[in-house]
């Protein structure tokens, strides 16, 4: 028994990449090397380890290398067990790891993490960086949660503390209408502990797209008479190159 249970002890850098994929739900190589700071060489054999001894599965075919893209790596039920065991998180959520996943919610979670980073380069220990999984359990966000919520580490003065980002770059328009009204009810609803309810931050396919829903938000502002939630809409690489609002 003992014997069995040193096998299963895994060490820091282990468990932290466990935390990190629990986190995003997929990750790529590259993806998790600049999440860390870390060398892609020496993280792939680290990753491998995690695939060899059954903590993760890894994705891959041979399509990958024709587009370019990396294998994807996510939590196996070895792992799901160790973080139920060994950690705070959500078990509901750990849970529902089990359960296969489409391609469109794969890449998905793909750009989150794309996300993550590029906020972290853009804006260098500024936010606390919270994935839906993360916050999960947290009865005070909206349901469903956030793709992302940052809280600055520091309050601003003159711009928002807290936003919820949600990717909508895939969806069609009457969805993100649709989502956007979701949120105002819950604002209405049942407002936000911390004071002033977070911005909101919506990605879409376009920066076209994101003028026209601007408009319809700023006509259900007008209609609804509500004047205290600021609303942001760019395209993913508007976000990436950097947004002046955060």
């Amino acid at each position: 028994m003992r014997e069995q249970q040193a096998s299963e002890k895994l060490s820091i850098k282990q468990l932290q990449t466990l935390m990190i994929i629990f986190k995003f739900r997929f990750i790529t190589s590259s993806l998790l090397a600049e999440y860390r700071g870390v060398n892609k060489n020496s993280l792939n054999r680290l990753l491998q380890n995690l695939v060899d001894q059954k903590y993760l599965k890894k994705q891959y075919d041979n399509s990958y290398r024709i587009d370019r893209k990396g294998a994807r790596y996510s939590l196996a039920p070895k792992a799901i067990t160790y973080l139920i065991k060994n950690t705070d998180f959500p078990q509901k959520t750990l849970h529902a790891m089990y359960n296969a996943k489409t391609e469109g919610f794969i890449q998905h979670c793909l750009t989150i993490a794309q996300i993550a980073n590029g906020l972290n380069a853009s804006h260098p220990n500024e936010f606390y960086i919270y994935s839906s999984t993360e916050i999960s359990g947290d009865s005070d966000f909206p349901l469903p949660r956030p793709d992302l919520y940052l809280r600055r580490r520091e309050p601003s003065e003159t711009k928002p503390s807290e936003f919820f980002i949600e990717l909508h770059h895939d969806s069609q328009p009457f969805l993100v209408r649709k989502r956007f009204n979701k949120l105002l009810e819950h604002y209405d609803d049942e407002g936000w502990p911390d004071g002033d309810y977070p911005a909101l931050i919506f990605i879409l396919a376009s920066d076209r797209q994101a003028k026209t829903f601007l408009e319809y938000a700023n006509s259900v502002f007008e209609s609804t008479g509500i004047d205290d939630i600021e609303l942001y809409a760019l395209s993913l690489d508007g976000l990436l190159e950097g947004a002046s609002f955060l």
